[in-house]
């Protein structure tokens, strides 16, 4: 979930708390308000549930881990790359003129197999030339570095698509249960104002617990009892 339904989630649940703790109270003068009532408590709780779900079933580790082994891929073909576009300066060495011409952008704009493809066919150029790379100060460690963590990223490519898809279905889930949660607060809205003179604190407090609070990632409020 954003950070926005996060925010919007906690105050729903911040006014289904007061409202049971007060509920007694109210209950007694206004039954009508019973319905929104439980129509905000269901929907609350089917969208806790399904943004639970979702955060087990979440790529962004596997994405963090992807990006930081790409990262340190990039990282260690640059050196390489510098030191076979010193070879090709010396008029030597033709056959480099392709990857002398790689840059950290070029080859950070490659994406998938044609970007792993890139690094490795790097490497496998730049190999044979180690003792000539060696006079451009790039190391047999360099050389070693870009093998493997090329190596390593490669396991990484494309998507865990089950997980993806199982993600998705929950996040539209949770959307349809934020909606209910909207309906019933709107609900709410309508009808929480008429107990103003039965019931004038339970009223200022509805006002106060409706306003949206820009908590981020924060801590969710403590779920109502049922």
């Amino acid at each position: 979930m954003t950070d926005a339904e996060i925010n919007y989630q906690n105050m729903a649940q911040q006014v289904l708390t007061l409202l049971a703790d007060q509920r007694p109270a109210w209950e007694a003068v206004y039954k009508k308000l019973l319905p929104d009532y439980q129509a905000l408590q269901a929907a609350l709780a089917a969208l806790d549930t399904a943004a639970q779900q979702r955060s087990g079933t979440s790529t962004q580790g596997y994405t963090e881990a992807k990006d930081q082994a790409e990262v340190a891929m990039l990282d260690a073909a640059m050196p390489v790359v510098q030191g076979l576009k010193a070879l090709y300066l010396d008029g030597s060495h033709p056959a480099l003129s392709k990857v002398a011409g790689y840059s950290r952008s070029a080859l950070d704009d490659m994406r998938g197999t044609t970007q792993v493809a890139a690094l490795e066919n790097l490497y496998d150029t730049a190999a044979p030339l180690a003792a000539a790379l060696a006079d451009e100060l790039v190391t047999p460690q360099q050389l070693q570095a870009l093998h493997d963590r090329t190596a390593a990223f490669k396991p990484l490519l494309g998507t865990p698509r089950q997980q993806a898809t199982t993600g998705t279905t929950l996040r539209e889930a949770a959307v349809q249960h934020l909606a209910e949660t909207r309906q019933a607060l709107a609900h709410l809205d309508v009808r929480v104002p008429n107990l103003a003179s039965a019931l004038p604190a339970l009223v200022a407090a509805y006002d106060k617990a409706r306003i949206i609070v820009d908590a981020g990632h924060g801590a969710k409020a403590p779920a109502a009892a049922a």
